[in-house]
């Protein structure tokens, strides 16, 4: 341990010596001061910044710097002896950038007060080393995007919070320079009212040596401090009226899988043996009710006897559920801030900014709830406290309530149709369970608060040094909902029936009418996990001369993790398993870099030191130590009884060391090249770190953590180059390399036949090798329009070094040997995952137009429309199975996914006030592609499969044509089935699943050999009349959709209306 502490305190000792650069949560202003008559410097100038009183004087050369400037719009004023006074509007700030404006002075004249310029904004920004995208609040504000997350996830490179192929549990997300990182998964608290947000940073790669526990991106976001003068507010609603979350019939329709079979009057009572081929293949099995009733009849139980009609009574009664959406999806978004009353000149000019920001989303169906809502409340407060020193103060609080999406109490909401549906649909026994109950899932609640605060000395010009203290939380609470009445609320041919399928209900009770199960297995969740993460850093800054900005700092966090979530079944216990820890890991860092600054070219090079402690022992074991087998449940924690059994050992801390360079130079006065390197490191999964999950009842360990596992690490690599045209246009290409490797995988360890030693460990030997191109075509600047559009392509593959399973047999381990051979030749392929953005904004001036009345109806108007697409890559087909093996493998197209999203607002100014009205399209042409979570069984999959009309292969008999994977029959249009055969003597046979022993006159059959459609009809075979079959073909009638139709479709056309008050 000490030679530990001496290793960190000579790296600390070293990065010192380094010394570097950046301003993580503000920018700079730079430039000279000349004469302009004679271009001289004017030594002793004095540039302020009016907004902050910032200010700095001109030296010799005449060049000035103004350090830790907050991003915005900025003003400046130029003053000199002799020199007439200037102001320069307009004049951008970007977080961790210099905003280079060079300023010429006129000699002083009697007729001349103020003299005031515009600063021009370029359009290449040579300080740059990497890719970046900076958003304006204003730039936010027309987009029809909701939250932070969303307007990240339109850079390139990015989708949703994932960088460049990565988790988004890679990233990290700053407000005001402090953490929102949830460590119970590492995910980021994205959460932020958009009112509150001045601006936005996202870096895609070849971030700076002072963001640490980072391996992707990272985003920050800079918010409102407040005015000192005056009040200022922004409210924003947008509300989406009711409507389903589906495209076709609900759950519950009479001709829905889970309903029709037991309420249409053709088969209820007798059985679907009763239907046709095609229709009997679509739905599930059913014997009617009048075999129901007599098997209950037969049975020794005179309880349940009940007549046909009365079982399909207790049927609805059991299906009553509703599935209709009659509330609206809604956010609000308010916010307020100004001067502190009566305090403020007293306190520093002490000021606010409070804001509020609430989401409504209602599921596709009701499931414990029929909603998602999340809301979350920020204040800041700022105060000049002394000269040259600033103090700000902010807290959060943060609430998530739905129902969760996890069985065994990991975190997670239900939130979208497809997250719903893909947990809902799929292949299993209770699929009917998921849909019709209200308690296969629990309730779920996490409450998040955060307290921070940044203290800013400016000891000079030159020099400033920041503190920041954040402290960040997280509480869960999953439970199942309240427990299920018993007791009978309805008859039914005097037979009573509880309030089921709603309510809790742990202990087994009498399946439903139609074997519905109706209890057991269900809301297992648990969790009451407790997190709090505690940081500490210091930073100071400083500009040593005009080429060169030193920045180096200290940073120290300290996590309290208590994790204590469980699946558990009162009735299965053989399934129950509880994960319980509490940790107090440690984490310190240091770190050095600097920013050269000549002539336009630009180097950031920095080093970064890690020192990361688990705080704590493990246990020292053999890997098939018999002891495994059963290990005593003291208490519910298992590591009472591991404690006892085995030896431990102090884990002991690492040290990591992370090199970053960036450098960008002009090509011409238009272009710049840059490129950057670093090594990252992050935290896993904490679940790789502390977890011992032991099986309650038989005590057989299932899965132990290794704290002592390296890091998990990326090494990136980028180019780029950037290129402004027309002084208007940004175009920026950029390649990019990731290494990654050190990943946590489970390795399964089996013992021999009858040891019962079976267990799994976290091991570092998953990687992952990403490479990318991003193309970006940008305008941020015009009066009639802007926009942007930007292309990605990105190619990945992963795989892992040993072996899948460990067998302390030889023999069953040289089994295993063969067998991962291929199945890491499958994992290892490279995918190429391209997709795109783009963005038109088009927009009226403010005076444009005739004035009606003083008012101008064409003026301020502005339609934003943005197109999102992605290759959607292959699928395997092989003429019967979708299963790849090592020699068939992504041989047929999936369907590209494209949407286009509108905004349509116009703005008016009330009594001094700016007020808007918008409206916001989702999926505007309505474009769907099917899920894939509506399969009923394998069957069902395959029949989906071979009704496409692919195009010609050898790997199958489709129907020939130039179908993809996702393609659809819409609901409105009546099947007709399409059957392919070599001949047509092959019809009848089990090469078309719709026939039984002879052709289906239903069906349609394709002559592979002569390549003619024709029916059988009469006995005798008839080609198909030609407008039938044109109307067949076009309409995709052939199509056999996936069973349970509810979940196939779920991107229907969604619109919002707004309108938002900025006083």
């Amino acid at each position: 341990m000490t030679r530990t502490l001496a290793t960190v305190a000579a790296c600390c000792f070293f990065v010192s010596l380094l010394a570097p650069s950046a301003f993580a949560q503000a920018g700079k202003i730079a430039g000279r001061v000349t004469d302009a008559g004679s271009g001289e410097p004017i030594p002793g100038a004095n540039v302020l910044v009016v907004e902050t009183s910032q200010g700095s004087a001109a030296d010799l050369d005449g060049y000035y710097t103004i350090l830790n400037v907050s991003p915005g719009t900025v003003t400046l004023r130029i003053t000199a002896i002799g020199y007439a006074e200037q102001r320069v509007e307009g004049v951008d700030v970007n977080i961790g950038q210099t905003s280079t404006v060079d300023i010429r002075l006129r000699e002083e004249d009697l007729g001349i007060e103020t003299i005031v310029v515009r600063a021009e904004r370029p359009v290449v920004e040579t300080d740059v080393s990497n890719s970046r995208a900076n958003v304006s609040a204003e730039e936010i504000g027309s987009l029809p995007v909701s939250s932070v997350a969303s307007v990240v996830g339109l850079q390139a490179g990015v989708q949703g919070l994932s960088v460049r192929g990565s988790g988004s549990d890679e990233i990290t997300f700053q407000v005001n320079g402090l953490t929102l990182r949830d460590e119970r998964n590492n995910s980021p608290y994205a959460t932020i009212p958009l009112s509150s947000v001045q601006e936005v940073q996202v870096q895609t790669g070849g971030f700076n040596a002072e963001y640490g526990n980072v391996r992707s991106g990272v985003v920050n976001v800079v918010t409102k401090a407040g005015d000192r003068d005056r009040y200022e507010a922004d409210v924003t609603l947008r509300l989406s009226p009711a409507a389903q979350k589906n495209v076709g019939p609900l759950a519950n329709d009479l001709n829905s899988f889970w309903i029709r079979p037991f309420l249409d009057p053709e088969v209820a009572m007798t059985g679907t043996q009763n239907w046709d081929p095609v229709t009997r293949r679509q739905y599930p099995e059913f014997e009617g009710w009048v075999a129901e009733s007599e098997a209950r009849l037969r049975n020794d139980d005179p309880t349940d006897d009940m007549s046909p009609d009365a079982l399909q009574q207790a049927f609805l009664w059991q299906h009553r559920k509703s599935f209709e959406i009659t509330d609206p999806d809604y956010d609000a978004d308010i916010g307020f801030g100004g001067p502190v009353p009566f305090v403020s000149r007293a306190l520093g000019d002490l000021r606010f900014y409070a804001s509020y920001r609430r989401d409504q989303d209602l599921y596709l169906l009701p499931l414990h709830t029929d909603r998602y809502t999340e809301q979350t409340g920020h204040v800041k407060v700022t105060s000049n406290v002394a000269q040259d020193m600033k103090l700000s103060l902010e807290g959060r609080l943060g609430d998530q309530y739905g129902t969760g999406a996890s069985r065994s109490g990991q975190p997670g909401f239900f939130r979208s149709a497809s997250g719903i549906a893909s947990n809902v649909g799929g292949i299993s026994s209770f699929n009917d369970s998921r849909v019709f109950s209200g308690d296969y899932w629990g309730p779920s609640n996490v409450s998040f608060n955060q307290v921070g605060g940044t203290f800013t000395h400016t000891v000079s010009p030159r020099t400033f040094y920041e503190i920041r203290a954040n402290r960040f939380s997280s509480r869960y609470d999953t439970n199942p909902g309240p427990r299920r009445d018993t007791t009978p609320v309805v008859y039914f041919g005097g037979v009573g029936f509880d309030e089921a399928p709603f309510g809790w209900q742990p202990t087994p009770v009498p399946e439903g009418v139609d074997g519905m199960r109706l209890s057991v297995g269900m809301s297992n969740a648990r969790d009451s996990s407790r997190v709090t993460v505690y940081n500490v850093r210091g930073d100071i800054t400083s500009q040593l001369n005009r080429f060169m900005e030193v920045k180096s700092g200290l940073e120290y966090n300290l996590t309290r993790s208590i994790a204590n979530y469980a699946q558990i079944d009162s009735f299965l216990v053989g399934s129950n398993q509880w994960s319980q820890w509490d940790r107090s890991p440690i984490r310190g860092a240091a770190y050095a870099q600097t920013k050269l600054e000549f002539s336009g070219m630009i180097a950031n090079l920095g080093l970064r030191a890690d020192y990361t402690d688990p705080n704590g022992d493990w246990y020292d074991f053999d890997l098939f130590d018999r002891r495994f087998s059963s290990i005593p449940n003291e208490g519910g924690d298992p590591r009472t009884s591991l404690d006892s059994l085995f030896a431990t050992d102090d884990v002991k801390p690492q040290v990591t060391l992370s090199p970053r360079l960036g450098v960008s130079f002009p090509v011409t006065s238009i272009s710049k090249l840059y490129f950057n390197y670093g090594h990252f490191r992050a935290l896993p999964d904490p679940d790789d770190l502390y977890l011992v999950r032991v099986q309650a009842q038989s005590g057989q360990l299932q899965r132990i953590a290794n704290p002592s596992a390296p890091l998990p690490k990326t090494v990136a690599y980028e180019i780029g180059y950037e290129q402004s045209f027309l002084d208007q246009f940004l175009v920026r290409a950029a390649g990019y390399y990731k290494n990654v490797s050190l990943q946590p995988r489970l390795v399964s360890y089996e013992g021999r036949s009858g040891t019962g030693v079976s267990y799994t460990v976290s091991e570092p030997n998953s990687y992952e090798d990403i490479r990318g191109f991003e193309f970006t075509l940008s305008r941020n600047r015009g009066s009639w329009i802007q926009g942007f559009l930007n292309y990605t392509y990105m190619v990945y593959s992963s795989g892992y070094f040993g072996f899948d399973t460990i067998f302390e047999n030889t023999s069953d381990q040289r089994r295993e040997e063969l067998e991962d051979a291929g199945r890491q030749a499958l994992e290892s392929v490279a995918i190429p995952r391209p997709y795109a953005r783009a963005n038109i904004d088009l927009l009226t001036p403010d005076d444009f137009g005739l004035a009606v009345g003083g008012f101008r109806p064409l003026a301020d108007w502005r339609v934003s429309l943005i197109g999102r697409w992605q290759e959607a890559g292959q699928a395997t087909w092989d003429g019967t199975s979708t299963r790849a093996t090592v020699n068939l493998n992504r041989n047929v197209d999936r369907r590209d996914f494209w949407q286009f999203d509108l905004r349509f607002a116009r703005s008016f100014e009330v009594a001094g006030r700016n007020v808007s009205f918008f409206a916001d399209v989702f999926n505007l042409t309505n474009r769907q592609t099917v899920s894939g979570y509506g399969y009923e069984n394998t069957d069902d999959v395959n029949d989906y499969y071979r009704s496409l009309h692919f195009p010609a292969s050898e790997d199958y008999d489709n129907v020939p044509g130039n179908d993809r994977v996702g393609d659809y029959r819409h609901p409105d249009v009546a099947f007709q089935p399409i059957c392919s055969v070599g001949s047509l003597a092959d019809a009848g046979t089990d090469r078309c699943v719709y026939d039984e022993g002879a052709p289906n006159e239903q069906v349609i059959y394709y002559d592979r050999s002569s390549e003619v459609y024709s029916v059988f009809r009469d006995g005798s075979w008839q080609e198909v009349d030609s407008d039938r079959l044109e109307e067949v073909l076009d309409s995709k009638a052939y199509i056999d959709m996936p069973n349970q139709s509810f979940l196939n479709l779920l991107s229907p056309r969604d619109f919002y209306f707004g309108f938002r008050i900025s006083l």
